[in-house]
């Protein structure tokens, strides 16, 4: 469990740099970026790589908990994050959506509860064809 959640977090963290960091350069093409958003571009990838690499994997593949807790936790945990990424990307582009706070939070809310409706779906037959090999 540990190898493959360290594994998630460092794919994730790498894909979620490369990501920000060419959305940065689409963003700032004429300007000079300081040296140190760079610390800002690595804690956006370190936030992506902690919420997809490691949060979501544990609490959809490990976790005991109930689906909605799960759900829950889940939608609070990326919209936190992403709030904070958008903080550490423009802290101008953060003071306009930040009055969007609670309707993110319910678009994301529904976006989990239909993801975790395709995904379950997806689990139940996945194991319905396992135990269809193993009476065969």
């Amino acid at each position: 469990m540990f190898n493959s959640l360290k594994t998630n977090f460092i794919q994730a963290t790498l894909g979620g740099t490369v990501w920000v960091t060419f959305l940065a350069n689409l963003v700032f093409q004429k300007e000079l970026i300081p040296f140190n958003y760079t610390w800002h571009l690595l804690a956006i990838g370190g936030l992506i790589g902690i919420t997809f690499g490691i949060i979501y994997p544990y609490l959809w593949n490990y976790s005991t908990f109930s689906a909605r807790l799960n759900i829950f936790l889940s939608t609070l945990i990326n919209t936190l994050c992403g709030f904070a990424g958008v903080y550490l990307f423009s802290v101008e582009m953060f003071d306009f959506i930040k009055l969007f706070l609670i309707p993110i939070f319910v678009i994301t809310l529904i976006g989990h509860i239909i993801g975790f409706y395709f995904y379950s779906n997806y689990q139940n037959k996945k194991q319905v064809k396992k135990l269809n090999q193993l009476i065969s």
